[in-house]
């Protein structure tokens, strides 16, 4: 073959490193008064689990009776700010919201992740995390 040949000039792809660095993030979950958790999911930012919460309770509040939507969610922007404000400063948070008769949590605290090579995208990672 010729020095200048297209398979001589061609590089093999390069091994792809697999990012093993823990990741800091955030668990959210949504639970009953009696701790039956609801939902839950990992999130990156204190903004995107505020807005995990924000759109998982007006799913919970569409499943309860009608008469109980308004109060429900009108009660979800009380504590929005501070949850952020906690969430940012590194402190666990819990927002407990009440429509009689129905009692809801939602709980968020940072955590750190640890990813596991392979798999895309990684359930185990927040939304958004790294190929």
């Amino acid at each position: 073959m010729r020095p200048d040949h297209p398979m001589l000039l061609r590089r093999s792809p390069a091994r792809a490193r697999a990012d093993c660095a823990p990741k800091p993030g955030f668990w959210c979950e949504w639970r009953h008064a009696d701790g039956r958790r609801i939902s839950s999911a990992a999130q990156q930012t204190p903004a995107s689990a505020v807005r995990w919460a924000r759109i998982q309770i007006r799913i919970i509040a569409s499943a309860v009776e009608p008469a109980f939507i308004d109060p429900l969610v009108d009660r979800r922007d009380l504590g929005w700010r501070d949850a952020a404000s906690a969430l940012e400063q590194g402190a666990d948070f819990t927002l407990p919201l009440t429509a009689e008769p129905h009692f809801f949590v939602w709980h968020a605290r940072p955590v750190t992740f640890l990813p596991i090579v392979g798999g895309h995208p990684r359930p185990h990672l927040p939304e958004g995390g790294p190929p």
